[in-house]
């Protein structure tokens, strides 16, 4: 009977020492491989220096790209307003003909606004208006 119960005892023990070992070795394959980190929390960012005396809509690159295409589930469908920019933005979403798909919003430094209603595997172009300054957008 004795015996039984250290059988018992190695196996929980054993199982658990495996499952800490998974859970370890996948989370840093999840930091540490930038694709892999990228896939499941995908982030792109734009930083805008405005100088601009007027009141036109200015397009937004993340990270040099154009558009942004919501490929993935993992997609937050969020932007935010870095609290270290210079103040609140205007933004506007088009989709890839030109369609206003989500009409004027703002959003102010240190905080976020949902973009739910944009559709997965859609390019869609970001557009600002803003007071002078730089301005740091992150998407997720």
């Amino acid at each position: 009977m004795v015996n039984s119960k250290v059988k018992k005892i190695s196996l929980f023990g054993a199982i658990s020492v495996t499952l800490t070992m998974i859970f370890v070795c996948s989370y840093q394959v999840y930091q540490n491989v930038e694709t892999v980190h990228n896939y499941f929390s995908p982030k792109t960012t734009s930083i805008l220096a405005l100088n601009v005396e007027n009141d036109e809509w200015n397009s937004v690159k993340f990270n040099g790209n154009d558009s942004v295409k919501f490929d993935t589930v993992f997609w937050d469908k969020t932007i935010i307003n870095d609290a270290n920019s210079a103040g609140k933005i205007r933004m506007r979403v088009k989709d890839e003909k030109g369609n206003i798909v989500i009409a004027e919003f703002e959003v102010f430094p240190g905080t976020s606004t949902s973009l739910k209603d944009l559709n997965k595997d859609q390019q869609y172009y970001f557009e600002v208006k803003a007071e002078n300054g730089q301005f740091i957008i992150n998407l997720i």
